[in-house]
């Protein structure tokens, strides 16, 4: 794991990187109960995706090739993608490229973020979303092309800078992000869509978040498949479950139903907020060791997120540590044995969600229930 060095290196279409072709989108989590009934907030997101790709004329129309099968939902880890809370991967859907600089052709990809404003990862349904995602494939992927044109971007560098000025890296990316922006304005960009994509990352604090996301996986993948080894290489959720794999059980997934994040809701909000369940591929951050388990780097959300935190809440997350990490210089590797040892929750801090499909209520925490880590060490033991 501590050898993987993630880098950013191309963009492509999920058609071109994945060959993914037909009626085929892609959710965050491990499988859907149903696929054809997924969660409000997916199912907004999926049909929007329709929408985009021209599938549907109409949001009805859409919502009838769902829930006939005829546009299928799969997971997005069976294609090495990292999708962000509700979004959908579409053939047409631009993805950030991570490769491994240490070994050639290992790489893992996420759903490129649309800059700021209505985000299809939110699960509304937001009409303005279809002009977001249509500016992304048009304009970000050429856009980002030419500035990597110049080489690679480091994302582990801007990683350790972002720690060190208050970062978790996944509820707090502003200073990773702003580094991120830095860096791309040295470089070559002289079209209006390079421009265009420099903007889009100055005016989207968590758009580091889509490259470190699949820099998270790439690296707890280096640790896969190893025997008898506790650590979580995987930890997601679809918002009917949330779910982890462990190394020495590669492909096999331990799941429990999906808790609720909570914390502060942002102004602006829809009126009367529920708590919605947890949703997305980005609890990889929180099992490398940072977001959840490595909110004493952030004392922004250590103040923010007080209320649903118990008073000792880093000596827990430090106990659930396998490791430092060398280049980080931070605890990391979420070691399922040491949580089922403790019987204390591992935390994720994510975004939250409002679970009738509203759009984003704010950003909070969730426990990630201790049966899934007790099972999968069960399981290691057999």
């Amino acid at each position: 794991m501590t050898a993987v060095r993630p880098q950013w290196t191309a963009v492509k279409s999920a058609r071109e990187a994945l060959g993914l072709e037909g009626r085929v989108l892609l959710h965050a989590g491990p499988p859907l109960q149903d696929p054809t009934r997924a969660p409000t907030p997916m199912l907004n997101a999926a049909v929007l995706s329709c929408l985009h790709e021209g599938w549907a004329r109409t949001p009805d129309e859409a919502e009838r090739l769902l829930a006939s099968g005829a546009v299928r939902l799969e997971p997005s880890y069976t294609k090495s993608v990292a999708t962000p809370l509700a979004a959908m991967v579409s053939p047409r859907t631009t993805l950030a490229e991570i490769s491994d600089a240490a070994v050639s052709n290992r790489r893992y990809r996420a759903y490129l973020g649309t800059g700021a404003g209505p985000q299809q990862r939110f699960g509304s349904r937001d009409p303005a979303i279809l002009e977001r995602l249509a500016f992304r494939e048009t304009v970000l992927a050429p856009g980002f092309t030419e500035l990597l044109n110049d080489g690679p971007v480091d994302l582990l560098a801007l990683a350790r800078a972002g720690i060190r000025e208050g970062d978790d890296l996944h509820n707090r990316l502003s200073s990773a992000n702003a580094l991120l922006h830095a860096l791309l304005a040295t470089r070559k960009g002289e079209s209006d869509a390079a421009k265009a994509a420099l903007r889009t990352v100055a005016e989207a604090p968590l758009y580091f978040l889509n490259l470190w996301m699949p820099a998270c996986q790439l690296i707890l993948l280096g640790g896969d498949n190893e025997p008898h080894c506790s650590l979580v290489t995987r930890l997601c959720a679809n918002g009917e479950v949330i779910a982890i794999q462990i190394s020495a059980l590669p492909g096999r997934w331990f799941s429990a139903p999906a808790p609720l994040v909570k914390g502060p809701f942002m102004k602006g909000s829809p009126p009367n907020p529920q708590f919605g369940p947890v949703t997305g591929d980005s609890g990889v951050i929180d099992a490398f060791g940072l977001g959840g388990q490595g909110l004493r780097h952030s004392p922004s959300l250590l103040n923010a997120f007080s209320c649903w935190m118990d008073p000792d809440d880093d000596a827990r997350a430090r106990s659930m540590l396998a490791g430092v990490h060398p280049i980080l210089e931070t605890g990391f590797a979420l070691d399922a044995a040491a949580v089922a040892k403790s019987k204390r929750s591992a935390l994720l801090s994510t975004g939250m969600v409002s679970p009738d499909g509203r759009g984003l209520l704010g950003r909070g925490l969730c426990a990630v229930p201790v049966r899934a880590f007790v099972d999968a060490v069960e399981e290691r033991t057999r």
